[in-house]
């Protein structure tokens, strides 16, 4: 049964319609409705390929520095380790699914976790970092979105550290427990 999970600040809505629990762990397949001006910063992912299909309006993405405009009827498929990010370019609301391959947990826990801390008001304003640095490594983790510089290159082994704590002190447990609704 599809969950809808909602960003106050980005008025983003995230609709799981398909989990990978209900997947057999094949792909996770969502549905997002993105603001004017809305989206994320340049990425990759190690762990799953991306397939966009707007279903409403024209999504922008951003692959390996080329900028793309799909319309309804068209998709695109990102790779792993391949830098891309998705924005709305358009002056009204978009609606896009995203099919992540193999499926994700992990990005479904990061998605409904960000959504509700952002929403009981436990992260610094438009920046959307969690006050805990804990649920921010595990935010990292779970979500498999990495930055391609320097600084994140040289924290990595620190983050690493702070993610098995984190796992040790019972907040992964805490955070889906609190936030997560499509189990």
């Amino acid at each position: 049964m599809p969950v809808t999970y909602k960003n106050p600040i980005t008025r983003e809505k995230a609709t799981l319609l398909e989990t990978s629990a209900s997947t057999n762990g094949a792909y996770t397949y969502i549905e997002v409705e993105l603001q004017p001006d809305g989206g994320n910063p340049i990425h990759y992912h190690n762990r799953f390929t991306e397939e966009f299909e707007p279903i409403q309006g024209t999504l922008g993405v951003n692959y390996l520095g080329k900028e793309l405009r799909l319309s309804p009827g068209d998709t695109f498929k990102v790779p792993v380790t391949d830098n891309h990010r998705f924005y709305n370019p358009n002056p009204e609301p978009i609606i896009f699914r995203a099919r992540l391959e193999p499926g994700q947990p992990g990005f479904e826990n990061f998605m409904a976790v960000l959504f509700g801390l952002v929403s009981d008001g436990k992260t610094f304003g438009s920046n959307q970092i969690p006050y805990n640095p804990f649920y921010a490594v595990l935010l990292l983790k779970w979500g498999d979105t990495q930055v391609d510089n320097l600084l994140f290159r040289l924290l990595r082994p620190l983050l690493d550290v702070m993610f098995s704590l984190s796992r040790k002190l019972g907040y992964d447990k805490k955070l889906i427990a609190t936030y997560v609704r499509h189990h």
